[in-house]
């Protein structure tokens, strides 16, 4: 199932305007009451290393600002969803952004799996995704790069990179500034930020200090409130000018996260999917119970199990920058990074109802284990990177390159994970499941009613990881002529993953005798009990006996891969605009590998290899300014070739009540598409749009699926759409600058779109309408206030037509029977006031 509906009305804003370099409101204040602000400000983007106008620089970017976030509205890293084309952000249960880029990401964000798209804080590669929730950072502008990158970057990245920097310190003047948000559903966000010069024009420190508090939008069954925050982080920036020739940079950054999961809400899909099939203890039917879930959600309600939903992690992050200029033309950097994270809890209601069915993550172990006196060690990781860059320019600067070096070592300690089905991992077949598949499921159904059997399960694992990254990299740009320019770059890189893997098996014998059945070890099921017995069991719920086995499987893997990129510009020299018609016009043509490694996952007890992915790059763009620099328009034509293109998926175990979610590959892909982002500028009036198109399909997706005492088969889903990647999407704002004696205006009504999501992960997925999320806009409104250049006052309505809708989700229609989704905020409101001084 695939609708293609795009509303006229975005095309037609779209086709009046033109590229993102937003203005901002301190960009009016600074031009004076009185006065107009009449053109596209210029923008310097760092996406080749080296500072240079976004004009001219031969890559699809786009540049914020911290004025421009703070106009925007943009308070963490998942805002910029409407404001950048072709970026969108899923989520599951467990809060973690998964980002992607033109279609590529890393749908389920486990602490175990390298992104899609990779995120840098101030040049530092943050290595697993659970981290990247950075809207605690005194964020001074956010890149965004589209398509393959790894050229000129640590890691190499095959669907794009974010790269956000903070502010620098200010070795002259002490100033600080004070940021406060409250609002309704308990918002209360402040943020404290101060400079203090240490030598006069030599060196000086900058802190910030962040809290983010959210009582929750959702309203759960007990009373518990969902979409929850309360995070809180330090960050400080110490520069020195050590030399005239050498700069020393130490970043230090901490913070804590500690939250409800993402409530989920169920929508129901198959009653013959295995696990809706099951009886639980004293509970009511899935089915029931899910549809239950579907209504609430009408009204913004939820029905999960509390005592399941947990998200909680503390990070810490020390860097060093060294910069040294070794002659005019010639310098070095040096980018050292330690990172270490622990207090780590990830536990989530996956099923989405109040029946205790799919408990999943970290504490989900941790609680099994205890009531068995036994424990698992708290996971805890570590990661150390060192990057060189060496970087000049020869032939009276015609020649401009960079050389690097780049290495990381990770260590991922006793990475947890299990899931129960059922209350404490007891589930119940009925007569007529257990003899479907012998053709006897009529005749025994007529004991469905009165017997039960009793079914044990109990998915987990501890993993130690080790993760290490070597790679060589170079990149020159010649300037064959004033307006012909040649960028050639190419990386080497090696990749080594381990890891090491304890399972836990349930004593199925001395379980037996706990709820008062015989276990049957040739067949691997239990004898049947009453359906009474079987109920009673539901208030007094006996703990699972546990078995230990350590080193159940290891595997290690090695992976060497050389990525070239080679982009052709032409810039049009000043007496080429007027015949063209424009103040400034690029050209560009981009032919660029990516490579992401391979790796194992948890399959039962046993680790299954995925392989690396690779893509081949082909893109077209334009950037230009026109009508006397009021407009500003960039596209991109882009076709990306995959190969071993990794996905998750759902797969059914030899137990009925086996649910094993992992990374695989998908074979062989094709992404193509086109994407545009422009900003006009009439007098006052700021108008500024981004649209993409995305056409994603598999040219090759088989996967193996399992029935229950029919043995494994092989399923074509090349047909599927990429999971959680709309073909069309975009956003529009337009503000007025209103310049008055009381000080500016500002008003801003700013809206995006994303036509349907697929959620499917299981190959049964596509045959339900719920499976696709229903395509979406949702309107905001901004009216700024700005009395004096150290005050601003904000007042914001967000989902202004208070649409209910889903974000995101999964849809394993085939085992789970149904499908789990976050649910989208309510129209909220607030005020914001920033105090610089």
């Amino acid at each position: 199932m695939k609708k293609i509906a795009f509303p006229l009305v975005m095309a037609a804003a779209s086709a009046a305007v033109g590229v993102h370099a937003q203005p901002g409101a301190d960009a009016a204040a600074q031009s004076g009451r009185g006065q107009s602000l009449q053109i596209v400000e210029e923008v310097y983007v760092t996406a080749r290393r080296r500072e240079e106008k976004l004009q001219e620089t031969p890559v699809a970017v786009t540049a914020m600002s911290a004025d421009s976030l703070a106009e925007a509205g943009i308070a963490a890293i998942t805002d910029l969803q409407g404001a950048v084309p072709s970026l969108q952000f899923g989520e599951s249960g467990s809060k973690t952004p998964a980002i992607f880029i033109r279609g590529i990401g890393q749908r389920e964000a486990t602490s175990v799996l390298d992104p899609g798209v990779g995120v840098y804080l101030n040049g530092i590669f943050i290595a697993r995704q659970d981290t990247q929730l950075l809207d605690t950072v005194d964020t001074q502008s956010i890149q965004v790069l589209r398509g393959p990158q790894g050229t000129l970057f640590g890691k190499n990245n095959t669907g794009g990179a974010i790269l956000v920097n903070t502010k620098n310190a200010d070795f002259s003047e002490v100033s600080g500034s004070l940021d406060v948000r409250v609002g309704q559903y308990g918002r209360r966000d402040a943020k404290l930020a101060g400079n203090i010069p240490l030598v006069e024009g030599r060196s000086g420190v900058r802190v910030a200090i962040n809290s983010t508090r959210l009582d929750g939008y959702f309203e759960n069954s007990d009373g518990a409130m969902f979409g929850d925050e309360d995070r809180l982080a330090f960050s400080a920036r110490w520069q020195t000018q050590l030399t005239d020739t050498v700069s020393s940079d130490v970043f230090l950054y901490w913070s804590r996260q500690q939250e409800l999961s993402s409530g989920m809400s169920c929508l129901f899909q198959n009653p013959e999917a295995n696990i809706a099939t099951l009886r639980y203890p004293g509970q009511p039917e899935f089915r029931d119970a899910c549809e239950k879930s579907e209504r609430l959600a009408k009204d913004r309600k939820l029905d999960v199990t509390t005592a399941h939903s947990e998200i909680t992690m503390e990070s810490r992050m020390a860097a060093l920058t060294l910069d040294w200029e070794l002659n005019e033309q010639l310098a070095l950097k040096s980018i050292s990074a330690a990172s270490w994270q622990d207090g780590i809890a990830r536990n989530d209601d996956q099923d989405g109802t109040s029946i205790p069915i799919l408990d999943s993550g970290t504490e989900a172990l941790n609680r099994t284990l205890a009531a068995d006196g036994k424990s698992a060690p708290d996971e805890k990781r570590w990661q150390f990177s060192q990057e060189l860059q060496l970087s000049g320019q020869a032939f009276d600067s015609r020649l401009q390159y960079t050389f690097g070096l780049f290495a990381s070592i990770e260590e991922i300690d006793n990475n947890n994970f299990s899931q129960l089905v059922g209350k404490k991992g007891l589930a119940g077949i009925r007569p007529s499941t257990a003899c479907d598949a012998v053709g006897l499921a009529v005749v025994c159904g007529l004991l469905d009613d009165v017997a039960v059997i009793p079914l044990a399960t109990f998915l987990a694992t501890r993993s130690d990881l080790e993760n290490s990254s070597w790679a060589a990299f170079a990149q020159a740009t010649y300037d064959i002529t004033e307006y012909l320019q040649f960028t050639l770059g190419g990386r080497y890189t090696v990749e080594e993953r381990r890891r090491d893997l304890t399972v836990f098996d349930v004593d199925f014998q001395e379980y037996g005798s706990r709820i008062g059945a015989l276990y049957i070890d040739a067949a691997g099921i239990y004898s049947p009990i009453t359906l009474a017995q079987f109920n009673a069991l539901g208030e007094n719920t006996p703990d699972l006996p546990l078995i230990m086995r350590d080193n159940a499987d290891s595997a290690e893997e090695q992976w060497n891969n050389f990525t070239p990129s080679a982009t052709l510009s032409f810039i049009a020299p000043e007496r080429w605009h007027s015949d063209l018609g424009v103040d400034s016009f690029m050209a560009y043509f981009t032919y660029s590998q990516g490579f992401k490694a391979g790796g194992f996952e948890p399959k039962g007890d046993e680790l299954v290899p995925f392989d690396p992915e690779e893509v081949t790059n082909f893109e077209v763009g334009v950037k230009l300014d026109a009508l006397d620099s009021q407009l500003r328009f960039n596209a991109a034509l882009y076709y990306m070739d995959y190969e071993n293109i990794q996905v998750r998926v759902a797969e059914q175990g030899d137990a009925i009540s086996d649910l094993f979610l992992y990374l695989s590959n998908a074979g062989q892909a094709t992404v193509q598409g086109a994407e545009f982002e422009t900003t006009l500028v009439m007098d006052n009036w700021f108008v500024q749009a981004n649209y993409s198109y995305t056409d994603a399909g598999y040219d090759e997706f088989l996967t193996p699926i399992v029935i229950p005492l029919q043995g494994e088969q092989v399923v074509d889903r090349s047909a599927e759409d990429f999971a959680l990647v709309p073909e069309h999407s975009g956003g529009i704002s337009v503000s007025y600058h209103w310049l008055t004696d009381l000080g500016i205006f500002v008003p801003r009504l700013s809206a995006r779109y994303r036509s349907e999501l697929f959620t499917g992960i299981d190959y049964k997925a596509v045959e339900y309408s719920n499976a696709y999320i229903d395509e979406l806009w949702l309107w905001d409104f901004r009216l700024n206030w700005t009395p004096a250049e150290n005050l601003s006052v904000t007042a914001y309505v967000e989902n202004l037509t208070d649409e209910v809708y889903y974000r995101s989700g999964f849809a394993v229609s085939a085992l789970l029977g149904a499908g789990t989704y976050v649910q989208g905020d309510p129209r909220n409101a607030g005020l914001e006031v920033a105090w610089r001084f």
